[in-house]
C-alpha cells in the first residue's frame, strides 16, 4: 500500500466532482445547497494541504514499497 496513498487520495478527490456534476446534471444534486463558492476555496486549500502532507510521509516511489 505504501506509495499508493497519494494516488488513492487524489483519485478519490478527482472522482468526487465528476460524480457530483453527473448527479447535478441528472437533477438529483444541487451543489450550492451543500457548499458555497467561498467554502469550495477552503476545501481546495485543505485538500492541497493533505496532498502535501502525504507527499512528505511517503518515502518510496509509487508502487515501490510494501
Amino acid at each position: 500500500m505504501k506509495g499508493f496513498r497519494t494516488l488513492i487520495l487524489n483519485a478519490l478527490v478527482a472522482l468526487v466532482p465528476i460524480v457530483l456534476e453527473l448527479l447535478r446534471f441528472l437533477g438529483e444534486f444541487d451543489w450550492y445547497l451543500y457548499l458555497e463558492p467561498r467554502d469550495a476555496l477552503w476545501a481546495m486549500l485543505v485538500i492541497g494541504g493533505l496532498n502535501i502532507f502525504l507527499r512528505t510521509v511517503t518515502t518510496t516511489r509509487i508502487g515501490g514499497g510494501t
